[in-house]
């Protein structure tokens, strides 16, 4: 604990020596497939583990891993009694089952192991690098994760208790360990205020600080001096300097491309109909709950461009002149009703952490 409590320090105050690396590490080189934030895969040459690269900023397991079960999680109602309307929270949906994780509660955990929907998932927040991230457990087995301790380009490493495997969580790949290589499949999940999440989602529970034997008044997270201030990770911001280091950018990957839209002109030119690697894309900011929305724009093999449309909270396309609601992707009113957009994983994270990650990065700067 007094590790961690060193590392809070660092992070906040920049005060004592920075995190150490590995001595004696020599990390094997990434040979498959660099699992991509969406459905494909990425391969930069570049992306080989170096000596040095991974760094120690704490113990294992300094950080505790949540093992969540449905008796750490309240109602919205009760929920309501605990969190604040402006806190923070993951959110996610798998077959009406909707879960809410406060990020208050998270910076101190980093990782929730749950099973949602049925489907056994991983709930990550990387407090350094602003990213919200929660990938499918099942690689070729159902894995259970910790936090490691390391950091990789500032980003949470993970680790699986099943083969000792370490993971970075932007990259969404096992980057040593017998499962190296390996991807995690990402499970789209949503950044937002509680009392935005619980309005949208009535019925939705919501992991609880009191069944975890803490009083909620008491948490604080310890990273928020960090969130306002112009220190960028641990080991320094990296070299890309096309945007400010903390900058907040919605990324994406597809194949062997990579993008990061600057939420500040997403914001301003939503709805955004773009192509990566060759998929369709459309990016909406959702002003009624000030979220962010990546969906594919085919519908059931048709292509769709989007326009905005006459009120908040609905697009319509110029194919078919049907209307859609923003936060769920469903076509509400023309020919197109009833119909689904896929919905894509976008992570909201800071420019000098998706950059270090994928340096080959573009980086759309169009203005509205």
């Amino acid at each position: 604990m007094l590790l961690l409590m060193s590392l809070i320090a660092v992070a906040c105050n920049r005060l004592g020596p920075g995190p150490a690396t590995i001595a004696g590490a020599t990390p094997a080189a990434i040979d498959d497939e660099v699992g991509a934030i969406g459905s494909a895969a990425y391969r930069p040459d570049d992306y080989r583990l170096r000596a040095g690269e991974l760094v120690l900023a704490a113990n294992e397991d300094d950080i505790p891993a949540i093992f969540a079960d449905d008796t750490l999680f309240v109602d919205a109602e009760a929920g309501s009694r605990e969190w604040q309307d402006d806190d923070l929270v993951i959110g996610l949906v798998i077959d009406g089952d909707a879960r809410a994780y406060p990020v208050r509660l998270l910076s101190s955990h980093e990782i929730v192991n749950d099973v949602v929907g049925g489907r056994p998932v991983a709930v990550t927040w990387c407090p350094l690098c602003y990213s919200a991230l929660v990938f499918d457990r099942v690689v070729e087995r159902e894995l259970t994760f910790g936090v490691s301790g390391y950091l990789f380009r500032n980003n949470l490493v993970m680790y699986d208790h099943q083969t000792n495997t370490v993971w970075s969580q932007i990259l969404a790949q096992g980057i040593r360990g017998a499962l190296k290589g390996q991807k995690l499949d990402l499970v789209p999940s949503q950044l937002m205020e509680w009392g935005q999440w619980q309005a949208q989602h009535p019925h939705t529970r919501v992991l609880s600080a009191e069944r975890m034997g803490k009083g909620t008044g008491s948490i604080v997270d310890p990273y928020a001096g960090y969130y306002a201030s112009g220190l960028a990770g641990l080991i320094g911001p990296g070299g890309d300097d096309r945007l400010p280091a903390k900058e907040l950018v919605v990324g994406l990957v597809v194949g062997s491309q990579a993008r990061a839209y600057p939420l500040a002109a997403l914001k301003e030119r939503t709805p955004i109909n773009d192509e990566l690697a060759s998929v369709p894309l459309l990016l909406l900011y959702d002003w009624e709950v000030e979220a962010i929305r990546a969906y594919s724009r085919r519908v059931n093999g048709e292509l769709l461009t989007f326009m905005a449309g006459d009120g908040a909270g609905v697009v319509w396309d110029e194919s078919t002149g049907s209307e859609w609601d923003v936060s769920s992707g469903v076509a509400i009113d023309g020919p197109m009703r009833g119909a689904r957009l896929q919905r894509l994983s976008a992570p909201l994270v800071y420019w000098f952490a998706w950059s270090a990650i994928y340096p080959q990065t573009e980086l759309d700067m169009q203005l509205p």
